[in-house]
């Protein structure tokens, strides 16, 4: 059964495999202060996860690094696959690495023909792991030179959004608290433009505000439909849809099905907790 990769043991090392095809997710995993650096690197899929007041999406082949004292949290997955870490410094053969020294997160390209190089640390810091040796010299020089290959990769410029507008705009999105509203609505929030507010998150994430709204509510519809036993035309309500046969045509364009079926084939799969 797959843990929830967020959880810390309190270990001075800890690492994990992501694969979100088999979590049934919670809206969104709580914000934590990491009392330990923490890693997270993706070999497919993407990640919007905050770190402190700041957004993070981390998409295929790149490494989050997260500096102990930082609260962190995940607001998104999808078809994430990859591992996510947290070690103690102690523990390092060379714990002086620039990398280390930072105060806050830096997100890391991964050039393609070093990937495969990045696999094969952190499965074997897995065997490691689970061989009982979470403390020990060959899993600490394994992570040494993993940290020694993104500490060589680190660019001066932060890879992540850093309009404010961007930022509070991903937060309200994911608001599980708070209804889904169209891009005006959030544009009128912020005080912009409807296209300011497209051009703005568009040029930080790679997506426009319309998209990060149909992903919000395909997240949500999911959960609702695999968690509770609400009627379709309340999802739909729930999710921002004014229509039932348009959210209906929505869900089966993002997923290939209708939400009931949807709902049918997770109810014949067995139930994964995190």
């Amino acid at each position: 059964m797959p843990h929830n990769p967020h959880t810390s043991l309190g270990q001075p090392f800890v690492i994990r495999r992501l694969d979100t095809a088999g979590y049934r997710l919670n809206p969104q995993i709580p914000s934590t202060v990491a009392q330990s650096d923490c890693f997270l690197y993706l070999r497919a899929g993407e990640v919007l996860t905050d770190v402190g007041a700041e957004p993070f999406l981390v998409g295929e082949g790149q490494f989050l690094y997260i500096p102990s004292g930082l609260a962190f949290s995940i607001k998104y997955y999808n078809g994430s696959l990859g591992y996510m870490g947290a070690f103690s410094s102690c523990i390092l053969e060379a714990p002086h690495l620039g990398l280390l020294g930072r105060t806050g997160p830096v997100l890391i390209d991964i050039p393609e023909d070093e990937r495969g190089l990045v696999v094969s640390l952190a499965e074997k810091l897995v065997r490691e792991q689970s061989a009982g040796r979470p403390s020990g010299r060959l899993l600490s020089c394994t992570l040494d030179l993993l940290l020694s290959q993104m500490d060589s990769l680190v660019e001066a410029g932060p890879g992540h959004p850093r309009n404010t507008v961007c930022t509070r705009f991903l937060d309200m999105v994911f608001d599980r608290s708070a209804d889904i509203m169209r891009v005006s609505e959030y544009a009128g929030e912020l005080g912009v433009s409807p296209n300011h507010l497209n051009r703005v998150v568009k040029g930080e994430t790679g997506r426009s505000a319309g998209e990060w709204i149909g992903i919000s509510r395909l997240a949500l519809s999911k959960l609702l439909l695999r968690q509770s036993d609400m009627p379709v035309i309340d999802i739909a309500s729930r999710a921002g849809f004014d229509d039932q046969s348009y959210f209906s045509r929505f869900f089966r364009k993002m997923t290939g099905m209708s939400p009931s079926e949807f709902r049918a084939g997770e109810n014949r799969g067995p139930e994964v907790h995190v």
